[in-house]
């Protein structure tokens, strides 16, 4: 039952990284290892937390700050355009 409930998350959050990549003019991480693991921890945060906390970042249990956290996080934009790519890696800019 947990793995199925884990692998049903894993699928939600893939589609989503998937559309909102589109839609904002991003790409997936190229390397599927990568972003497998990415994409499992978005799954695990739902799971446990409700939400797809971004898995880089650290839930403190202050929902006004954790709200930020959640993916696409708020600083993810800025990171793209100063790096290249979001923290966790999962959104790249398209080259």
């Amino acid at each position: 039952m947990e793995d199925e409930i884990l692998k049903q998350e894993k699928e939600s959050a893939e589609k989503f990284a998937e559309k909102y990549s589109g839609r904002a003019g991003f790409v997936l991480n190229p390397d599927r290892e990568i972003r497998n693991t990415v994409i499992e921890g978005l799954a695990r945060n739902k799971i446990k937390y409700g939400v797809r906390y971004c898995p880089c970042r650290r839930v403190e249990g202050k929902p006004e700050e954790d709200k930020k956290k959640i993916c696409p996080c708020f600083w993810h934009k800025e990171e793209i355009e100063r790096d290249g790519h979001c923290h966790c890696v999962l959104f790249f800019k398209k080259k």
